[in-house]
């Protein structure tokens, strides 16, 4: 952002009219990004708001989260959501519902928190796909990514108001029009005010250039480049989601388009897709934001694929004809070359000039362009440029129409990526034959891209094999959980983001008790038995962010991102509780298990998740000393292991 934008900003901040997260929930904020704070500091400021308390309760207990055990007080809803889930929530609970409505008259305040928060979904699902970011700040990446628009119906409600009363326009023409009225506009005033929030900067680039992510400019596959696409897509998403059901189908070839980007092929944009819809249902219940019913995404994608193409006058294209694109603004050589081209037996579609030919491409799919050159707006040579960059316009044969044949000018147009150019006035001979010649290019373009086609498709079918044997590998066979190899590299993976992000992290080593008297009392299918219960006991009572992991034998590693020692002891006697009141019939008897816990917490004297291991299995070796069905804690600081809870053996 430049000098000047920050200096408007901070005259718009002047105000004090800005949206703001306001009382409990900005003491929460504040609370969270303190590294000191505790869970039940975080408790005591939520307490002190009915309707947060209480919405973060039901959060706890939503499908979004898992179904545990119901959760009844907000120290348990904090423990089970985690910090970043409880600082987002937050902030989302904060803005809905400060700002549920205004005085911007033809400002939609309803649509516009539905439309935020199927982009927070979207965003949060193309993260669990792409990993381009934790989903947890993806999620709150996409419900503040539009928040420059509340921003401006808030501060200036008059003036917004006349400018949405008056305009018929894309983006970018609404973006124009902002900086002429208010020197500055809605991307600038999110991406402002999402940095004074403390949002990293490597989400307040992409938030900039969300509606045009070519402009930002960023390398191809870079981190900002992904996130700038991503939320692209989101917002298609949610412009289809809030679209009335017939036209919903006109996005797909956007939406599957903007998919490319993020490294999403059409059948995992319709898994995203779909995800956010359904999660977006649940949210809406919690933040009450109308949802409307949702037929879903692949069933979309899957009629598209089906359904005849069409032309612009709903008529069925016939198969065998070529599909001919012509742009001109002359109404009455689009008519005679109209005429020309049906005649010679070509599918034809027309636009009257370079912008409006973009959009038609991208709905028709030409095989041939015929497009000249001067034109308002949009001339042929920009249209032909514009449309290369496109993966649609990559393979289409474009002859353009001119009236000069000056050499230096020919060159530019061919580095533009025209295939060859007819002088006016157009020959009619000259023309077909030049688009012969195109038929002929295109006809072995279709025979190269079968045996594309047909590469790519073994080639998924060999990637879907291969992913299907990595998941076995990193699975264990006996209770279905992650193994050992998976558990280290998913350690690592956390103490790496802990260190960056200044986060907590706190694993659990669980043993079960007498596992060798039980094996050799009732057999190894009992034993068998019993690590399966046991490992969905864990599995049951853990929270949602935990990672629970069979590491070999009788014992269990559990990751806790985001935890504290305090924390993690709690977690561990829950589910130390659980193993205890679990009953597993063996013949005429019922045999109860135990388990010792030990935990540790990450700490600046280990060197790496290796040490915090070895002091977790420092604490349960110490419950086992300790007479076993107990959980120990490990404390850096204190030499040996202290007991932090004991139960009756």
């Amino acid at each position: 952002m430049s000098i000047s934008d920050k200096s408007r900003f901070e005259e718009i901040k002047a105000s004090g009219l800005l949206p703001s997260p306001k009382g409990v929930a900005l003491a929460v904020m504040q609370l969270a990004q303190d590294e000191r704070t505790t869970n039940a500091a975080i408790a005591r400021a939520i307490k002190a708001d009915p309707a947060l308390s209480g919405r973060m309760v039901k959060a706890a207990n939503t499908v979004q989260f898992g179904r545990r055990r119901p959760v009844a007080s907000i120290p348990d809803a904090v423990v089970v959501l985690g910090l970043n889930t409880v600082r987002q929530l937050a902030l989302g609970f904060s803005l809905v519902s400060d700002y549920r409505s205004g005085r911007c008259n033809h400002f939609d305040y309803e649509r516009f928190w539905a439309h935020s928060l199927v982009k927070a979904l979207a965003m949060q699902a193309i993260a669990t796909h792409v990993r381009v970011a934790v989903p947890e700040e993806a999620f709150l990446v996409g419900l503040l990514s539009n928040i420059g628009r509340l921003a401006l119906a808030t501060v200036y409600p008059q003036e917004y108001g006349e400018l949405l009363a008056q305009r018929e326009c894309c983006d970018k023409e609404m973006v124009r029009l902002e900086q002429l009225r208010f020197a500055t506009d809605h991307n600038q005033l999110t991406a402002a005010l999402m940095s004074d929030w403390g949002l990293p900067d490597v989400f307040v680039g992409p938030v900039l250039h969300q509606e045009a992510p070519a402009a930002g400019n960023y390398a191809q596959g870079s981190r900002e480049y992904v996130l700038a696409y991503a939320l692209g897509l989101s917002r298609c998403l949610a412009d289809t989601c809030l679209s009335p059901e017939p036209s919903r189908a006109e996005s797909l070839p956007e939406l599957l388009m903007l998919g490319t980007h993020v490294a999403l092929d059409s059948e995992r944009v319709a898994l995203v897709a779909d995800q956010a819809v359904k999660d977006w249902a649940e949210w809406g219940k919690l933040l009450e934001v109308p949802v409307p019913s949702m037929r879903p995404f692949s069933e979309l994608v899957e009629a598209a694929g089906a359904a005849p193409q069409a032309d612009s006058v709903g008529q069925e294209i016939e198969p065998q004809k070529l599909r001919v694109l012509l742009i001109d603004d002359d109404r009455s050589v689009l008519l005679l070359l109209d005429r020309l081209l049906g005649t010679a037996g070509y599918h034809v579609f027309t636009a009257p000039d370079g912008k409006s030919g973009l959009h038609t491409a991208m709905e028709c799919r030409p095989h041939l362009i015929v497009t000249d050159w001067l034109m308002p707006e949009m001339d042929g040579v920009q249209f032909c440029r514009a449309l290369r960059n496109t993966t649609i316009g990559r393979g289409v044969y474009m002859l353009l129409l001119t009236g000069v044949e000056e050499e230096a000018r020919l060159l530019e147009a061919f580095d533009a990526g025209i295939d060859d150019y007819v002088v006016k006035p157009v020959n009619p001979r000259i023309l077909l034959a030049r688009l012969k010649a195109g038929e002929r290019v295109v006809s072995l373009q279709t025979e190269v891209e079968s045996d594309r086609e047909e590469i790519r498709r073994f080639a998924a079918e060999l990637a879907m094999t291969n992913r299907r044997l990595q998941e076995a590998a990193l699975l264990d066979s006996l209770t279905g959980i992650p193994n050992r190899r998976y558990a280290m590299d998913r350690i690592q993976q956390e103490w790496s983001a802990a260190e960056r992000n200044s986060r907590r992290l706190a694993c659990m080593l669980i043993d079960v008790d007498n596992f060798k008297r039980i094996n050799d009392t009732y057999g190894h299918d009992v034993g068998d038995l019993v690590l399966k219960r046991v490992s969905d006991v864990l599995k049951q009572t853990a929270r949602t962010q935990d990672v629970i992991c069979r590491i070999g034998g009788e014992e269990f590693l559990v990751v806790c991102p985001d935890t504290d020692a305090v924390a993690a002891v709690q977690c561990a006697e829950r589910l130390r509780i659980a193993a205890n009141s679990m009953r597993i019939p063996v013949g005429n008897v019922a045999l109860q298990i135990t388990i010792s816990v030990g935990v540790a917490a990450m700490d600046a004297g280990m060197n790496g998740p290796e040490s915090m291991i070895k002091a977790a299995d420092q604490a349960v070796y110490a419950a086992k000393e300790a007479g076993r069905n107990r959980t120990c804690v490990y404390r850096p600081r204190t030499p040996g292991v202290v007991k932090d809870s004991v139960a009756s053996a």
